[in-house]
């Protein structure tokens, strides 16, 4: 018992189920009520641990720097995503620096295809340009050169894990569902990439990993609603259902070939 209270995964799924409550009761008490679609997906909240579903890098086409619905719920309404989202481009493609996410992109292929010094790649040293100025909100809360320096190691050594062993879930690795790759759903039901999880989708690309594990983390309210009449189901099954019909639930086996001109 000690040991299971001493982890902190439990702790962090206890906190997603705690910050769902509240929504949880204000949704379900108006699906009893027979409110109408519109309403209930205003409340609609986060399932009671995070779901895991694996999909193929390619059934995600977009990404961005997506903000969040409030915590504990699903649905994000607004613009965000026809003006927030983006193409997301192979990890083998050169991008041009004014494109979304350049420094990232741009760092994974130094350090894991070139074989290039992290402490030499533009994510790097823009961390460290932050902390030299003083500057809050450091990137990847590296606050210090000494955590830049380790969070860049722990990249490193999460890719050389990753090159062994295949792509493990954030279960596998004993932490919680909710550190996954954090995806969102556009109005149009495509899939989006946030702000979690971007270093690990371009690194299994590079490794030849097909399949991903992800969370959902926000959808458009618009696309629950037409799944929500499509199916003639409350928002919450229904997007259970579509999910649940075009993602696995359970990890898909894969070989993956490594090629050798990759030097980590």
């Amino acid at each position: 018992m000690k040991e299971i209270f001493s982890n902190k995964r439990y702790f962090v799924d206890a906190k997603w189920w705690l910050k769902r409550l509240p929504h949880a009761l204000q949704y379900y008490t108006r699906l009893y009520m027979g409110r109408p679609v519109e309403e209930l997906v205003e409340y609609m909240p986060n399932p009671s641990l995070p779901k895991v579903y694996w999909g193929a890098i390619g059934q995600i086409p977009l990404h961005g720097s997506i903000y969040y619905p409030p915590e504990g719920r699903v649905c994000m309404g607004g613009e965000w995503d026809r003006t927030m989202t983006f193409d997301l481009p192979s990890i083998f493609t050169e991008i041009p620096k004014k494109a979304k996410k350049w420094d990232l992109h741009e760092t994974v292929r130094q350090i894991f295809i070139y074989g290039e010094d992290f402490r030499m790649t533009p994510q790097y040293l823009s961390i460290i340009d932050h902390i030299n100025k003083g500057l809050p909100n450091p990137p990847q809360g590296c606050d210090t050169v000494e955590k830049a320096d380790q969070y860049f190691l722990d990249l490193i050594k999460a890719y050389r894990s990753m090159k062994l062993n295949g792509y493990l879930t954030q279960n596998e690795l004993g932490k919680s569902s909710v550190e996954e790759i954090r995806l969102h759903v556009t109005r149009d039901g495509k899939l989006c990439l946030g702000t979690g999880g971007n270093h690990r989708i371009r690194m299994a690309e590079i490794l030849g990993i097909k399949n991903v594990p992800f969370i959902i983390k926000g959808v458009h309210p618009d696309w629950v609603i037409k799944l929500s009449r499509t199916y003639n189901l409350p928002p919450h099954q229904a997007l259970r259902r579509w999910l649940e019909s075009e993602f696995s639930t359970t990890k898909p086996k894969e070989i993956t070939l490594f090629s050798e001109n990759f030097r980590i």
